[in-house]
């Protein structure tokens, strides 16, 4: 009864130990899962340079491979968004001049250019007033996304460094007529989290060399880094595209209304439908061995539950359990 006693007590005090760790790591989640993922993409990088450089170099060169081309698109991006946002509010009579050119080009009623005209100045105000409330909100949510992303650099090379040796001080653990069992299994949940993050790298990288004909073909200005913002968007599935979508077609609104509305069809069939709908579930499916309704799902529903953790960790889930499910039916 005394040797049950302490069992209870030891168990309970680790689960309040891990309990309280979660919640001091919870603010970071997004950066600690990011750099999980990061790690699986750069891990076939890390192999073939291991044989040659050794453990610490390899993870620290293929760490830098992956990171340093996302760090760069995303910074410069944000960065001229941001321009392109403040030259709009410093010229919104030009814009509006050019947006009411469109709409009489397109042939909209006289009775409604009026109406948008009536409309465009309250919009404005609204969301530069919008604008105004959220600085200290945007700050401390800018502050938060460097420092998450720091974290997925430093989590990604700590992963490709030591997660091997994390696994076997593991198996430790456990007795050792069960070490050789678990180590199967853990390289079934290691087989299928990397056919699942690689491959939805290779997807992304798809889109993104799919958007260079198709911002040439609309005449989009900065289309190299338009293209490397889809490739960035598409790691995200789903829901992300449409945050470089949509501004284009906003700006090419305020050429011609036409113009822009084609974008936006063309942009939903090839860019969105045919790569979110039909070739990452299959293709992503058939590299992580889950199947492609799940993947969806599971995408979708880790977004609406846990925003940009939830992204990644809700497909995880599914392939513990598609990796359960393999190993246990082998």
């Amino acid at each position: 009864m005394s040797r049950d006693k302490w069992v209870f007590v030891l168990a309970a005090s680790l689960i309040s130990l891990i309990s309280l760790t979660f919640y001091f790591f919870y603010p970071l989640l997004d950066g600690i899962v990011m750099g999980i993922v990061f790690g699986y993409v750069a891990k076939p990088v890390k192999k073939r340079l291991e044989q040659k450089m050794g453990r610490f170099p390899s993870s620290l060169i293929s760490t830098l491979i992956i990171i340093v081309p996302i760090s760069f698109l995303m910074f410069y991006g944000i960065f001229q968004g941001v321009n392109q946002l403040i030259h709009i509010l410093t010229h919104q009579s030009e814009f509006e001049a050019s947006f009411v050119g469109a709409l009489r080009n397109a042939g909209i009623d006289e009775k409604y250019i009026q109406q948008v005209r009536e409309l465009i100045p309250t919009l404005a105000s609204i969301a530069q007033s919008k604008l105004k409330l959220s600085v200290i909100d945007a700050t401390f949510k800018a502050v938060m996304f460097f420092m998450n992303f720091v974290i997925s650099v430093i989590v990604c090379f700590y992963v490709l460094l030591d997660a091997d040796r994390f696994i076997e001080r593991l198996l430790k653990v456990l007795p050792e007529d069960r070490r050789e069992e678990f180590s199967k299994f853990i390289k079934e949940v290691d087989e299928t989290f990397l056919g699942l993050w690689f491959g939805n790298f290779v997807v992304a990288m798809l889109i993104g060399i799919a958007s260079v004909p198709f911002f040439l073909f609309f005449n989009i200005p900065y289309t190299p880094l338009l293209s490397g913002l889809m490739f960035l968007a598409a790691l995200i599935p789903v829901f992300a595209e449409w945050m470089v979508l949509a501004p284009i077609a906003v700006f090419l609104g305020l050429k011609d209304v036409w113009l822009a509305v084609w974008f936006t069809v063309l942009g939903f069939i090839f860019l969105y439908f045919l790569p979110e709908v039909i070739l990452r579930p299959y293709f992503v499916g058939y590299t992580s061995k889950i199947h492609p309704l799940v993947l969806m799902l599971s995408f979708i529903g880790g977004a609406v539950v846990g925003g940009v953790s939830g992204f990644f960790i809700a497909p995880m889930l599914a392939g513990l359990i598609t990796a359960v499910y393999n190993y246990y039916t082998k």
